[in-house]
């Protein structure tokens, strides 16, 4: 078992409304839990956004040993974003303190990406058992909607285009039947209206690319919109990240290629391109959206970056 006392007390941060509602049953859970194993925590429910964030934050610098949450993957992003240092980019506050995840969000796509088990008790044992492992995060530099340049973290998947307009109307959808379908009704939604982007893509690995796409997908992570496998390359600790960028497909192209997605073969498509890289620009004349791990964070230009090896995550 890894010895919490050792390293400090657990805060523990739950989302009640992940998994439509079960975050708040999950917590008694994980609070009996610890109890009966003697271990020192504090629990905080968020209720609003940026709590998370804040808790994460003020737990670390009081000391906290580690952070588990209760939650998806935008209750994770936030929590990263508490523990990075804002004064050092690419630093946490505290290196030593490690991050578990118990996942009951809509999507939880970050936890099929390292291998979290969705079963609750499952996730509990992870925890107790304390095995860690050293992983990767994406950074990105971005405009926010009000026109100033802002940057996050992120540790599954950011993405330009299409993907980030179906993300905005997914977060406004009812979640009552899981995370798939609403995602996928509102990729039939979206389809009807948008249209594909002009840009320009820079990195570190490819000459420089300019035409038109429907998103350009940046991942640590292999999966994203619900269990879809868009970067089945993808490796959490592997020192760079996943470039997935769709072409200009036609809309019943697209539609076609959705069920390929969810097995990784949409990569052989003639209109997909895939490579890694450690850096990644995007500028469009286009106004383009970007969300990363699903919250929706401004538009392009955006600029990527891997932070390798910076969060030691309870796997």
């Amino acid at each position: 078992m890894l010895d919490y006392r050792l390293a400090g007390w657990i805060m523990v941060i739950c989302n009640p409304a992940s998994g439509s509602g079960a975050g708040r049953a999950v917590l008694e859970r994980l609070r009996h839990t610890l109890d009966r194993e003697k271990l020192p925590y504090t629990s905080e429910i968020t209720a609003r956004r940026g709590d998370a964030a804040r808790l994460a934050r003020a737990a670390v610098l009081s000391g906290c040993g580690a952070v588990f949450v209760i939650g998806g993957d935008g209750t994770l992003f936030e929590v990263v974003n508490g523990l990075m240092d804002p004064a050092s980019e690419g630093t946490l506050l505290r290196p030593e303190v490690a991050v578990g995840l118990v996942q009951t969000g809509r999507g939880s796509d970050f936890g099929r990406s390292v291998g979290i088990p969705s079963d609750i008790d499952a996730a509990f044992a992870r925890l107790l058992a304390g095995r860690t492992q050293r992983i990767d995060l994406g950074h990105v530099h971005y405009r926010s909607f009000r026109g100033e340049v802002r940057s996050r973290y992120f540790a599954n998947a950011a993405g330009l285009g299409f993907d980030a307009e179906v993300t905005l109307r997914a977060n406004s959808a009812s979640h009552a039947l899981g995370s798939t379908i609403p995602y996928l009704s509102s990729l039939f939604a979206t389809l009807g209206t948008y249209r594909n982007k002009r840009m320009r893509i820079e990195t570190d690995a490819l000459p420089e690319w300019q035409g038109r796409v429907n998103s350009i997908v940046v991942a640590n992570g292999q999966y994203f919109g619900g269990g879809m496998r868009i970067a089945p390359n993808a490796e959490v600790a592997d020192g760079s990240l996943d470039v997935v960028v769709l072409g200009d497909l036609g809309k019943l192209d697209l539609v076609r290629n959705v069920p390929r997605v969810y097995d990784g073969s949409h990569l052989t498509h003639p209109k997909v391109r895939s490579f890694s890289a450690m850096r990644v620009q995007a500028s469009s004349p286009d106004r383009v959206l970007l969300q990363a791990d699903g919250e929706v964070l401004g538009t392009a230009p955006a600029s990527f970056h891997i932070v390798p090896s910076v969060l030691t995550l309870i796997v």
